[in-house]
């Protein structure tokens, strides 16, 4: 036979043996198959593969005596799989297979719980623990996730949580320094705490520099735990009277003198040790007719201003008071707009960058601000200071959209601001929109404007990048499964022989189940039909192209290159089958699915006798 028919043939074969590819794609749409019977199918495919990777490519070597040129061979391919797979199942690729999603996220959990024991470990006191009460942070730390450049809490707020970072990075800014960010953290760091153990509102604001997982811990649960250790309250008090760092930080951060300080550490330890809980923060009182007053003279932002008295009331018992001292910072040009300002006493100072000195307007009790980029949902343009000591009251954006989900006479009012010049002309100026993309974003805006709900000027058309990404990954993934069979197939080819209809049969066979295993797994993950049979159809061209540059490039190979190329091959295989195959079809299956692999594993050798008889 001539290295041309040889290589036209290995084509074809490449082709006839990975046909089932793209039918198995065309199968779901006319059936969506059940866990049992992907089960069942991916077992009998497992099955007829190890009989054709066991037969038809380590006999020959063993046979010939190159059992440790193919016992390398077959170490290499397993080892070069695996890695290639890891690369791509980091970016997306696990989402092909049940088994690898789910052994994906069994990884991950497990380097999670590892990655948060080793930043616990961090905290001063939590070395000191037995192991008993080191399991119950551990159980009771709950997973959260921000996007790049969301707030976790503001300065000034309470939250009643610390936070350790799994993965991301988190600046912390300072309002004594105009919000600049004075520290930035990475995965395993802590942040929250000083304000968490000493009970008082945070000093910092704490932003996502990038997409960010966070590992929270409030303090109900805190004192949960408290209440159930024998050792914890007494480790924590020492913390608190003799660590540095906390004095450190009442006396920097919230300007407490000497006296005050140790007051104030003594009530923690008092309470840790009497109690067996942290103290709750000191609040001032809700004070919802004070906040309606405010209300009723507000000005400087015409939403509120056409609602009447009982709807303002129910505003005002979303408003939160808070307190800045003269210099710091309330919110820095371009920062995210997520809650809205009304100021109670003092004065504050709005600089606009593009204004000189003399142009920054002063800000007067009563006066709203930073509403326009708050409604918008787009950032501040000018930087808010608190001249003197100032109180005002914030609405957060949570509670803004609940009122507009309960309130219709608030949700009309919004649709009915959006309409005014007011806002046309304040993203022209302000956000530097052209005239042109402002009246359309406004059209947009008020007519997919629902209760519940703001627009965002930062939402832009960028949705689908990481669902291509994923999706570009899961295709390589597809791909990597096959290169070992058109591997199989073109070093088959090299030894002079017809290929042996066990092998064809067989990956046929176990090329069906995986490619409607996955291709259903694919849709479950939103990828479209066209892209999920595109996939599959570009890979039975390349396993074909695949298998005839194989016989090509091996074509006159040496019976120990073709031992070591076969073992490649088949070493990559069976990791394919003992990775992927046989535990999506066990998870699926149960224990009949060891039957069902010796049924296909049966069938392949029938073939085998059929090639014997054959001969």
């Amino acid at each position: 036979m001539s290295v041309e028919q040889l290589v036209y043939i290995a084509f074809f074969i490449g082709l006839l043996s990975a046909a089932s590819l793209p039918l198995g794609a065309l199968t779901t749409l006319i059936w969506r198959p059940g866990d049992r019977a992907i089960a069942w199918l991916m077992a009998f495919g497992a099955g007829a593969l190890l009989s054709a990777v066991t037969i038809d490519l380590f006999a020959p070597a063993i046979h010939n005596g190159y059992f440790f040129a193919s016992a390398i061979g077959a170490i290499t391919g397993s080892l070069f799989y695996l890695f290639l797979n890891h690369q791509l199942n980091e970016q997306g690729g696990f989402l092909r297979k049940t088994a690898t999603t789910i052994q994906y996220f069994r990884n991950r959990h497990k380097k999670r719980r590892q990655r948060l024991q080793n930043s616990l470990d961090n905290l001063p006191f939590f070395k000191e623990l037995p192991d008993h009460e080191q399991a119950l942070f551990l159980e009771a730390l709950q997973s959260e996730y921000y996007a790049e450049n969301d707030i976790l809490y503001h300065h000034s707020d309470c939250k009643n949580a610390f936070y350790i970072i799994e993965h991301g990075t988190v600046k912390l800014r300072d309002p004594d320094l105009g919000l600049k960010t004075f520290r930035a953290l990475s995965h395993g760091e802590a942040f929250g705490r000083m304000a968490f153990f000493s009970s008082l509102r945070n000093a910092t604001l704490a932003q996502a520099a990038s997409d960010l997982m966070v590992w929270r811990l409030d303090r109900q649960t805190f004192n949960t735990i408290l209440s159930k250790t024998d050792t914890l309250p007494e480790i924590l008090a020492n913390y608190v009277q003799y660590n540095s760092e906390l004095r450190t930080y009442l006396l920097s951060r919230h300007r407490m003198n000497e006296v005050q300080a140790n007051s104030h550490l003594q009530t923690i330890c008092d309470s840790l040790l009497h109690r067996r809980c942290l103290p709750e923060p000191e609040l001032e009182a809700m004070d919802i007719e004070l906040a309606w007053k405010r209300l009723m003279h507000a000005r400087r932002f015409e939403l509120f201003e056409h609602c009447d008295a009982a709807l303002k009331e129910l505003i005002a018992g979303k408003l939160e008071l808070r307190t800045l001292y003269a210099g710091q910072t309330i919110f820095s040009n371009r920062s995210k707009a997520d809650r809205l300002y009304l100021l109670e006493s003092g004065e504050v100072e709005l600089i606009d960058p593009n204004l000189q000195r003399f142009g920054f307007e002063m800000l007067k009790p009563g006066d709203f601000f930073g509403a326009k980029a708050f409604v918008v949902g787009g950032k501040h343009s000018n930087s808010a200071i608190a001249k003197a000591d100032v109180r005002f009251w914030v609405l957060n954006k949570s509670d803004f959209l609940y009122l507009l989900r309960q309130l219709d006479p608030l949700y009309t009012h919004l649709k009915n601001y959006f309409k005014t010049s007011d806002i046309k002309q304040y993203l022209i100026q302000e956000q530097k929109l052209p005239e042109s993309q402002a009246q359309e974003w406004l059209k947009r805006s008020l007519t997919r404007l629902l209760p519940g709900q703001l627009p965002s000027l930062e939402a832009l058309s960028h949705s689908f990048r990481q669902h291509k990404a994923a999706y570009l990954a899961i295709w390589l993934g597809i791909m990597l499964d096959g290169i070992p069979e058109s591997f199989m197939i073109g070093a088959h080819m090299t030894d002079g022989h017809m290929i042996s209809m066990s092998l064809i049969a067989a990956l046929f066979l176990s090329n069906y189940p995986e490619a409607l295993s996955s291709s259903a797994s694919m849709r479950e993950q939103g990828i479209s039909f066209n892209k999920v049979f595109s996939a599959w159809f570009f890979l039975m061209l390349m396993t074909g192209i695949g298998a005839a540059l194989g016989s090509l490039l091996l074509n006159g190979a040496n019976l120990i290159s073709f031992a070591v190329i076969s073992g490649m091959a088949a070493g990559a295989m069976l990791t394919v089958i003992a990775e992927t195959m046989l535990p999506e079809a066990y998870l699926k299956g149960g224990s009949i699915i060891g039957f069902v692999t010796l049924i296909g594993f049966l069938t392949a050798v029938l073939f085998k006798t059929l090639d014997t008889g054959m001969m």
